[in-house]
């Protein structure tokens, strides 16, 4: 995919923003899938939320901030077993809330409003979420909750300039942060004309085949970062590339899941 080029500098200059970048990712997601909706689900999403879905894609985020409520910071965690495996029952596991969501919607027509509100919120939060590598981990590997690396600027002579990141920095904030003079919508736009023929094969399974595939993309990243590491220029692009075929995988399977719901 085309890299649209900006000086690195965004990753401090921006970094007390964190939050607003990956609200950017959510809502490049939201978008993605808001123009692959039927006119039906369009309409009966909208008729829930009262707005569209990129103006409602982060509402868990509001809720972990309140003390009675820390408790859903973990449902923004999808775990697999040693074989790479969603087979969790945990409570509060992202896999399991998101199918509790998924559930509700299903049988909305027994439901409060109220609930089936928050439970389209937390469809459209979490199947954004589960595509974010730095939100899997994986039993048996440490590596996989996080860890620290340098990268570089490529530059030679006094130029030259390393620093220290992390997996979740460089992948909810950095690969953002170099798209984010566009729009979520543009961004979006971007995204589809590199992937967009990938479509039919990514939307294609259920949420725990998503998030099993997702852990296929961890394994692979952590083939080629290894903590306290230089990471090359080649590596780094190869994970943004990754990053944007999440991206499009996200928009395509939330489509496809509020089309089956609300059909």
């Amino acid at each position: 995919m085309k890299k649209i080029t900006l000086l690195y500098i965004f990753m401090v200059a921006f970094a007390a923003q964190a939050m607003a970048f990956t609200t950017f990712g959510h809502q490049t997601i939201a978008s993605i899938a808001t123009k692959h909706l039927t006119e039906k689900a369009q309409t009966d999403v909208k008729a829930i939320l009262g707005t569209d879905m990129v103006q409602e894609c982060v509402w868990l985020n509001t809720l972990r901030t309140k003390p009675e409520l820390a408790y859903t910071k973990d449902w923004h965690i999808f775990t697999l077993d040693r074989a790479g495996r969603s087979t969790t029952t945990a409570e509060n596991d992202g896999i399991v809330q998101l199918e509790k969501a998924i559930a509700v919607l299903r049988d909305r027509a027994n439901k409060s409003d109220s609930l089936v509100k928050a439970s389209l919120k937390t469809v459209i939060h979490l199947v954004g979420d589960m595509h974010c590598i730095p939100h899997i981990r994986i039993d048996g590997v440490e590596a996989s909750k996080g860890f620290k690396f340098k990268l570089h600027n490529t530059l030679v002579g006094k130029g030259y300039k390393e620093w220290n990141t992390s997996w979740e920095a460089m992948w909810q904030r950095g690969f953002s942060e170099r798209n984010v003079i566009l729009s979520p919508s543009y961004y979006g736009a971007d995204v589809e004309i590199f992937l967009g023929s990938k479509k039919t094969e990514y939307e294609k399974g259920t949420p725990r085949f998503w998030v099993e595939n997702v852990g296929q993309d961890v394994v692979f990243g952590l083939g080629v970062f290894s903590p306290n590491a230089l990471i090359s220029a080649e590596d780094k692009e190869r994970m943004e590339d990754i990053h944007n075929r999440c991206m499009a995988k996200a928009g395509y399977r939330l489509a496809a899941l509020l089309n089956d719901i609300f059909k």
